[in-house]
C-alpha cells in the first residue's frame, strides 16, 4: 500500500493571535506618539508664552526707562515706601522740547497705557504751559489728553516709588497663560 500523500496547506495569512498583538502594539505606539506630541505643543506654548512676555517686559520697561531719565521733572508725588507704591507715573516729556507736554503711564485692564498730556489757559488754547502754572486770575491751567494708547500687554501689576535723591524704581508683573514673569529696575531723571 502506497502511503498516502499529504498535501500541505499553503498558509500565507497571519493568524488571528498575531494580528492582535500587531494591533496592540500599533495602538501603543500611537499613543506614545501622541503624549510625545502634546508634550511637545504644551511645552511650545509655555515657552512661547514666556518670550512673549520678556519682549513685552524688555520693550516698555527700556521705552519707559529712557523716558524718565531723559525727563525734567517727575510731577507723580512718588511714595519713598516700597511696600506702599503709587501704580501710575506722571512726569514732562523730556524729548519734546518744542512743546510742554507730559507722559503718563498707568494700567488699564492688563494693559500698559502711555497718555500724552497737555495743560493750557482758555485764554490761549494753542499754547501749552507748565502743569503747575496760574494765569494773572490765579486759576490752574486746564488738562487736555493728546494721545492715549496701548504699549503693553500682560500686566499683572505696575508699581513706582522713589528711593530718596529722585532715584525711581519701576516694577512690572506679568502673566500669561501658566507663565510668569517680573522686571525691576532703578532709573535717575535727568535733575
Amino acid at each position: 500500500m502506497k502511503g498516502k500523500k499529504r498535501k500541505k496547506i499553503n498558509s500565507a495569512g497571519f493568524s488571528l493571535l498575531e494580528i492582535i498583538v500587531s494591533l496592540a502594539l500599533f495602538v501603543i505606539i500611537i499613543i506614545i506618539m501622541g503624549n510625545m506630541f502634546s508634550f511637545a505643543e504644551r511645552s511650545y506654548g509655555a515657552g512661547s508664552n514666556e518670550d512673549e512676555l520678556s519682549q513685552n517686559g524688555r520693550v516698555s520697561l527700556d521705552r519707559m526707562s529712557r523716558e524718565i531719565r531723559q525727563t525734567p521733572e517727575i510731577i507723580s508725588s512718588l511714595s519713598t515706601d516700597s511696600a506702599n507704591p503709587s501704580d501710575e507715573i506722571t512726569f514732562q516729556d523730556g524729548h519734546d522740547t518744542s512743546n510742554i507736554t507730559y507722559i503718563r503711564y498707568y494700567l488699564n485692564n492688563g494693559d500698559l497705557m502711555r497718555s500724552v498730556i497737555a495743560y493750557y489757559f482758555n485764554s490761549n488754547p494753542s499754547l501749552y504751559v507748565y502743569w503747575n502754572s496760574t494765569d494773572q486770575f490765579g486759576d490752574s491751567p486746564t488738562e487736555v489728553v493728546l494721545e492715549d494708547r496701548i504699549v503693553g500687554e500682560y500686566f499683572q501689576k505696575l508699581n513706582f516709588w522713589s528711593s530718596g535723591s529722585d532715584l525711581v524704581n519701576v516694577s512690572m508683573d506679568f502673566a500669561k497663560g501658566n507663565s510668569s514673569l517680573q522686571f525691576d529696575t532703578s532709573v535717575y531723571p535727568r535733575n
